[in-house]
């Protein structure tokens, strides 16, 4: 593909003429999966890079353009606290700041989490300029930190900012690509030029496409080469673009600088005979477009890995050894196919030698680890790198119940070399890698976990998979079968009262029955009994409210309804009766009738007292129909009342202490 193809891709290269002020947020995502590779073998992270800096360094400017860059994933690796919150507007979106924007996106790392619901919800606060707005947001999977997205794109809209939201997923799978899709315009690439072409498409309302290609200008280049704090003047300086072909420079005036004329773009700059390359060096308009390449000779370091053996997302030592413990030195675990500017999997070196605890990579290949250190002109420099060392597939065994009964516990075996961050869970047959419903961590000290099947019946699979990976080690299919259910219970009984509720259903504590509106959610309640306590038939207090209801078998910790029956709750009525003198301090008994709820008593209180006011009392729940309390140690005007729990009188009576 030339150079000149990819760049025509671009809605950005032609504005279109409009009244009004376009702001643009890019939002990159820079979570450690971006390191998995494209359909065209690119890497997500650098096929990203690659048509953002295209994109910054060949953008026009234009006043009423403002264009800001938001990252996140990119300063705290997903492992480490803090990841969640990793989210950052790097330049604001204040006219173009192209220069910052080239030299941001080229030093981003892809280590971390993916916290969209939070970087959204930031977004909100961005946007400063009237005007058309949008947010184009480049991400290769979902939110992985518990945020709701529709709540943060939902927020843009309440903040009063009417943004359209585009999303370009990088390879994301069929089915997370469809959830995006229910949130806002998405396209899906898994390569450079698709990628580009989803660009221009996202663009596409707010900027105006070129009826045919421009004419392409050429901008004066200034190649400065250091060594030792000195300007090198020997040597050739050579710039290769993305259509490969090198454009040789010459020298300039001073000493240890070079020149030439280029198109707006990226490129790679090759300094002989030192050879070295400089990659990812953005030639952009209205910017200075002087480099300054240092090739100072830096330490060559040692490294080894001792462990014979390494599985994916292991932890494994790294020794190395002949380093100077000077500047920001990185050790990097990378594909040994990868450019030496990846940083895959990487984390910071200290010291002249250490030994370093790394973690491996989620995918299974051939690695090498190299030791970066950065120079003075900003560019990571491999320094040493190990012998190459294979990481493979941890060796895992599940063992699960062909046939379970649904919501019933289960006991699942494992055989693995435990790792922190795996977990072993179901889905249903046939589910995306990378999905799950109720899981268990596994641990070292024990062969088995315990969870609870499936709510519904069907064909379902059992997973091993680590939180760093999104293919599992391990699956298992498994059948699950309909539990036997009933419930049986009067058809009308008065509304707070205590309702014998007879159930055949697994007892286990994960299942509860309880009366509740036809209209409420699956997880809705109110008094609730578990069946892992075996009564049958159990007591529920019936809501204190009228009308048409059922009573529910819930699944709890998969919010699921398992079986309902109808019934219908009729107003409380109550009676209090005594005598109507007693003399002060004097025993009275009490004639009742009532819901005989849980809570509710018959007491006595002076009249005009509040509802929630009360003296002596006694609780009608399993009492019986005649109850004694005290009468009061003055004389007044006083009432008898049957209360609730929640403090509705619903029976009174007059009565006269002396």
């Amino acid at each position: 593909m030339s150079r000149l193809s990819l760049l025509a891709c671009f809605s950005l290269a032609t504005l279109s003429l409009q009244a009004e002020p376009v702001s643009v947020e890019l939002i990159l995502d820079c979570s450690g999966s971006m390191w998995n590779k494209l359909a065209d073998g690119r890497y997500r992270i650098d096929a990203a890079k690659q048509v953002l800096s295209e994109f910054i360094a060949t953008a026009p400017e234009k006043e009423d353009l403002h264009i800001g860059l938001r990252l996140y994933g990119s300063k705290v690796s997903h492992r480490e606290p803090g990841a969640c919150e990793d989210t950052a507007l790097v330049v604001p979106i204040e006219g173009f700041q192209r220069g910052e924007m080239l030299k941001l996106v080229k030093e981003a790392r892809a280590i971390g989490a993916t916290p969209l619901a939070i970087s959204l919800n930031a977004a909100a606060d961005d946007f400063t300029k009237p005007g058309k707005k949008q947010v184009i947001v480049f991400t290769d999977g979902e939110e992985s930190c518990g945020g709701d997205v529709t709540a943060a794109l939902a927020k843009l809209k309440s903040n009063g900012i009417d943004a359209d939201v585009r999303i370009i997923g990088i390879g994301l799978p069929k089915a997370v690509a469809a959830r995006f899709a229910t949130l806002a315009p998405i396209e899906n690439a898994d390569s450079v030029m698709k990628l580009a072409e989803a660009l221009k498409n996202a663009t596409a309302t707010t900027v105006a496409i070129p009826a045919a290609p421009p004419k392409v200008e050429k901008l004066k280049v200034t190649v400065r080469v250091m060594k030792n704090g000195e300007p090198l003047p020997e040597g050739d300086i050579s710039l290769t673009g993305t259509d490969k072909s090198p454009v040789k420079f010459a020298k300039g005036e001073e000493p240890g600088t070079w020149t030439g004329e280029l198109p707006p773009g990226i490129y790679t700059a090759n300094v002989a005979p030192a050879g070295r390359a400089f990659t990812d060096l953005g030639v952009a308009r209205t910017a200075d477009n002087t480099f300054v390449l240092d090739v100072t000779e830096l330490p060559k370091v040692a490294i080894e890995i001792p462990n014979e053996e390494i599985t994916v997302l292991q932890e494994f030592a790294l020794m190395f050894s002949g380093a100077n413990g000077v500047g920001d030195q990185l050790i990097i675990i990378a594909p040994v196919d990868a450019p030496d500017s990846a940083l895959p999997n990487l984390r910071d070196a200290i010291g002249k030698e250490a030994t370093l605890a790394m973690i491996a990579p989620d995918l299974p290949g051939k690695y090498e680890a190299r030791f970066t250190q950065r120079g003075a002109d900003g560019q990571n420099v491999v320094c040493g790198r190990s012998k190459p060392f294979e990481v493979k597939v941890p060796q895992i065994t599940l063992e699960v119940p062909a046939t379970v009964t649904t919501s019933t516990p289960m006991t699942v075996k494992f055989k693995a070399p435990v790792q922190r961050g795996d977990w072993i869970g179901w889905v249903k047959a046939g589910a995306e890698d990378g999905e799950y419903k109720i899981y268990a961590r596994p641990t070292a000290d024990s062969d088995s976990v315990q969870m609870n099947a499936p709510a519904e019946a069907g064909d379902y699979e059992m997973r091993y998979a680590n939180d760093g990976s999104i293919k599992p080690f391990a699956r298992k299919a498994f059948k699950v079968e309909a539990a036997t259910l009933a419930l049986e219970a009067p058809e009308t009984v008065m509304a707070g009262s205590m309702v014998a509720i007879g159930w055949k259903a697994p007892a286990v504590g994960n299942l509860y029955i309880s009366i509740v509106e036809k209209s409420d959610s699956p997880g809705a309640y109110n008094d609730y009994r578990r069946l892992d306590g075996g009564v049958n038939p159990l007591k529920i207090l019936a809501p204190r409210k009228t009308g048409e209801m059922e009573i529910r078998i819930t699944e709890e910790q998969q919010n699921k309804v398992m079986f309902t029956r109808p019934i219908k709750l009729t107003a409380m009525q109550a009676t209090v009766k005594g005598p109507a003198e007693v003399a002060k301090d004097a025993p009275i008994s009490i004639a009742w009738t009532g819901p005989a709820g849980t809570g509710d008593f018959v007491t006595i209180t002076k009249v005009g007292a509040a509802d929630n006011e009360y003296l002596n009392y006694a609780y009608v729940l399993d009492a019986p129909a005649t109850v004694e309390i005290k009468a009061p140690e003055e004389a007044g005007d006083f009432e008898l009342r049957y209360t609730t729990q929640e403090n509705q009188v619903i029976a009174r009576q007059p009565i006269k202490v002396k």
